[in-house]
């Protein structure tokens, strides 16, 4: 096992291990082994252990033995209590994730304050890798959660990461090294502890080389990983940001780069649904159209270009004009004419509309939607509300739909239908849209 370590050590470039490390020490088997094998070849060495105050008594015990070990070894050591299950509930997380960020968050404010330590060093392994890759494939992930736990993340250091938990437990036996065992990692309802004693013993009974299947498959995600990154860093520094994504450029990128452009700009817990309908909606290219997000943001395309805002920044439409031979409605941005049809220049036409000029009382307006608008058509009084959800037309696009009125009554609905009491031919209104290019 020595051997394999200096290897990784010699492979990840990990050097600074040896110079002054601090190493998160639980007493369990992976991190005594880890120390058996840093504290003569490592000049500055502090073990830092992290009561979690999750399993009473036990862990008490389990802190004692690791100061114990350290005295022992004659190593320095540190402890900290923390209220795990507190935590977890002030702020949300499960209590793994809650104990992993306030682990690291100790661990860098040690760092930051003791210039002598140069690293934080775990003792993950590789049977930690594996479950960690097969854990984020249940819960559903993308290559980077495939990658599994990398060797060298930053100022962490991981050892063992090549080494396999049957390898660290002889190596313990072998050198009579003691420790302590996690009562909790033995039960199987929960989702880890399930994969670990449940499914790797049967992937390892379908590949007795699945470790290091695994290892290098988070070799190869990785580089692969790199190579994109690299692509979205150049078009982060071609000046595109979140406030503005030029839709030609952004259009033009392949999935996989483009993704991770948006994943870049939003934040890491953009799911790939969100990811994948971003896209997709940029493809359309539909001025005003959007996505909602969570935490309140969305993504909304505009004339050109795209960009990430908060969704109270959506404005409804709220228009009324008059209708001559041809009105400019700027809010919707249409054209309409009446008995018009040459198209202005710039916009082409979207919808007409036949009406019988009769029973038509000028002058005739044009309005945005409102709450309980109706019109009679096939003989019934519809909501213009329902219309437009069994036409299948979009939120978003509702409020560009002008609504054709006479005498204060909605007597059309372009794209939709016309009134029992209008409908015609000899007065024709035509809505021209901008083209778009």
């Amino acid at each position: 096992m020595q051997r394999k370590i200096e290897q990784t050590v010699s492979k990840y470039r990990m050097d600074e291990i040896y110079d002054g490390a601090l190493l998160g020490f639980s007493g369990g088997a992976d991190s005594s082994a880890l120390l058996h094998f840093m504290k003569d070849r490592t000049k500055n060495l502090l073990c830092v252990h992290i009561n979690h105050m999750i399993r009473g008594d036990e862990a008490d015990r389990d802190e004692a033995h690791a100061k114990g070990i350290c005295e022992q070894y004659g190593v320095k050591f540190l402890s900290f209590k923390l209220d795990i299950p507190k935590i977890a509930k002030e702020t949300g997380k499960g209590l793994e994730e809650a104990a992993r960020d306030a682990r690291y968050e100790v661990f860098y404010s040690i760092l930051e304050n003791n210039p002598e330590y140069k690293c934080i060093v775990t003792a993950h392994n590789s049977d930690d890798n594996l479950e960690t890759v097969v854990f984020n494939l249940t819960r559903g992930t993308g290559p980077r959660g495939l990658c599994g736990i990398s060797a060298v993340q930053g100022n962490i250091f991981r050892p063992l990461i090549e080494v396999s938990k049957e390898e660290i437990l002889a190596y313990c036996q072998e050198n009579e090294i003691p420790y302590v065992c996690d009562s909790t990692n033995e039960d199987t309802k929960y989702t880890r502890n399930h994969i670990r004693h449940k499914i790797i013993p049967e992937l390892k009974s379908l590949n007795p080389s699945v470790l290091n299947s695994a290892i290098h498959l988070g070799e190869i995600l990785r580089a692969d990983e790199s190579y994109f990154e690299k692509q979205v860093d150049s078009l982060i520094a071609s000046g595109i940001t979140r406030e503005k994504i030029p839709l030609d450029t952004f259009n033009a990128l392949d999935y996989p780069i483009a993704s991770r452009l948006i994943v870049r700009l939003f934040g890491d817990s953009l799911d790939f649904v969100s990811q994948k309908s971003i896209i997709e909606l940029a493809k359309k290219g539909e001025v005003g159209s959007y996505i909602c997000l969570h935490d309140g943001n969305i993504f909304k395309i505009e004339r050109g270009y795209a960009h990430f805002t908060c969704a109270e920044d959506i404005k409804t439409l709220s228009y009324e004009y008059e209708i001559g031979e041809l009105t400019y409605l700027p809010e919707p941005d249409l054209y309409i004419s009446v008995n018009k049809e040459d198209a202005p220049s710039g916009y082409v036409p979207k919808y007409k509309i036949s009406l019988n000029s009769e029973k038509v009382k000028k002058p005739l307006t044009a309005r945005s939607r409102k709450n309980g608008d109706t019109i009679k058509h096939g003989g019934m009084t519809k909501k213009i509300k329902k219309l437009f959800v069994d036409k299948h037309i979009p939120s978003h696009l509702r409020d560009k739909i002008p609504l054709i009125l006479s005498d204060g009554k909605i007597i059309a609905v372009p794209g939709i239908c016309v009134s029992d009491t209008h409908s015609g031919k000899d007065l024709i209104i035509t809505i021209f849209e901008r083209e778009q290019k």
